[in-house]
C-alpha cells in the first residue's frame, strides 16, 4: 500500500523529541508511574484466580499502557478494572453473586473502575474496526477539515 506523497507535515521526529525533553525538563525529570501488576499479584493471592483469568487481567493491563489510563488512574484501579473485565472473558471460580459482592466489600469508588473499564472497552472497539487501507483517506481527511478550521 502506498501512502498519498501529498499529505505533509509540519512537524518531524525531531521536533517531536525536542518536545519531549522539554516536557520533561519542566516536570525536573520527575516521573514516577506504578504499574498495576504488583496490584493484580497481590490480589491473586487472596482470591486465588485460576490461570486464564490471571492471563486475561494481566493482558488487559498490558493494553492499559496503550492509553492514559496509567497517568490518569491509580494502579489499584486499573487492576481491579482489569479483574472485572476478565470476569466477563473467563467466568472464573467465583459465582456471579460471590463475584458481585467481593467488588461491592471494596473501599474503592467503583465509578473509577467502570470509567477505566469503559475506556478499556473502547480502545477494544477501536482495534476491531481498525483497517490500515482507510487511514490515509482519513489522515487526508482529517488534514482538510484542519486546514478548513484555520
Amino acid at each position: 500500500m502506498e501512502v498519498s506523497s501529498e499529505i505533509k507535515f509540519n512537524y518531524d521526529i525531531a521536533d517531536i523529541a525536542e518536545c519531549e525533553s522539554y516536557l520533561l525538563e519542566e516536570m525536573k525529570f520527575y516521573l514516577v508511574v506504578y504499574h498495576p501488576y504488583q496490584v493484580l499479584i497481590d490480589i491473586n493471592e487472596q482470591i486465588k484466580l485460576r490461570k486464564a483469568s490471571l492471563q486475561a487481567a494481566w493482558s488487559i493491563i498490558n493494553d492499559s499502557f496503550r492509553t492514559d489510563l496509567i497517568l490518569v488512574y491509580p494502579p489499584h484501579v486499573i487492576a481491579l478494572a482489569s479483574l472485572f473485565l476478565s470476569r466477563v472473558v473467563d467466568q472464573g471460580e467465583l459465582s456471579e453473586l460471590e463475584a458481585q459482592q467481593w467488588f461491592a466489600d471494596l473501599n474503592v469508588d467503583v465509578t473509577d473502575i467502570l470509567q477505566v473499564v469503559n475506556e478499556m472497552v473502547a480502545l477494544y472497539s477501536t482495534w476491531k474496526s481498525y483497517a490500515e487501507n482507510k487511514m490515509p483517506d482519513m489522515v487526508s481527511r482529517f488534514i482538510s477539515e484542519l486546514d478548513a478550521a484555520v
